[in-house]
């Protein structure tokens, strides 16, 4: 559980338990029904430690212990899918909320965690509805789009691509969209067409004190912010900024930038 607490505090969160007024550490209901056995026949194991000892480990390890207040009243529970978002809870409005995403950011099994959340709501006596939520386009719209443009595209589920699909790294770069090999060996950040480019193009940026701005907006949020060349163009070797730079996304809408591509770099 140390490791564990440690882990979340790693990947960027602040990791807690909690308890309630009226049953001290007892008063989260899901370590409630770990610790009696109501999981026995799912195949979970119970934990081999009391509440008091759960949330005193968190705690050393540098997590936090919340006490909640109130009596339950959940009218539906929130199942987000969409990555890095969250809602927050409002007493006065009740509702379970489930980050799935979060499950896939700690190596779990996402299905089999979905379904241990929702047989918590249901032994805890809470409505057995649930709304979704989902990223505003699916997988399915973005293929028809590519489709519509002569590409041939396939969706494929991160089950088939194990192995390669691995957790975004804070010393990982920001990086350009490129396949082709690089000075840099910090591949694990995100993917973006030429790096942080991508940022300021969508958003119609064009000075570089805008792009300063992204810059420090992208290390904010946990990433190291990159733009690339290469060994034979120098750094008009991003062809996504060599094509910004010389309007081939004018029919588009997008402005030019008012920097060249050595005014961004530096």
């Amino acid at each position: 559980l140390k490791q564990i607490t440690k882990e979340v505090a790693s990947k960027g969160h602040v990791p807690s338990v909690h308890g309630d007024h009226s049953s001290d550490m007892l008063g989260c209901g899901f370590f409630k029904l770990w610790v009696t056995g109501r999981f026995d026949d799912m195949g979970y194991p119970r934990p081999q430690f009391d509440a008091d000892q759960g949330a005193k480990a968190v705690e050393n390890a540098g997590g936090v212990i919340e006490m909640h207040h109130g009596s339950h009243a959940e009218k539906v529970v929130y199942i987000n899918l969409v990555e890095n978002k969250t809602l927050e809870p409002d007493e006065d409005d009740q509702r379970f909320i489930v980050d799935g995403w979060a499950a896939g950011k700690f190596g779990l099994d996402v299905p089999k965690f979905l379904i241990a959340a929702a047989a918590t709501v249901e032994m805890l006596g809470g409505p057995k509805k649930a709304k979704i939520v989902i990223p505003s386009i699916s997988p399915a719209q973005i293929a028809e789009a590519l489709q519509g443009r002569g590409w041939d595209a396939e969706i494929v589920t991160d089950a088939s691509m194990a192995g390669q699909l691995v957790d975004v790294r804070p010393e990982g770069i920001l990086k350009c969209v490129d396949g082709r090999g690089s000075d840099n060996t910090r591949m694990g950040g995100p993917k973006m067409p030429g790096g942080i480019y991508a940022i300021a193009h969508n958003r119609g940026v064009t000075s570089i004190e805008g792009l300063k701005q992204i810059t420090k907006e992208v290390a904010s949020k946990g990433h190291l912010p990159s733009v690339h060349g290469d060994h034979s163009s120098d750094m008009l070797g991003c062809g996504f900024f060599k094509l910004w730079v010389t309007g081939r996304f004018d029919d588009m809408g997008y402005p030019r930038p008012q920097l060249d591509a050595d005014q961004g770099a530096n």
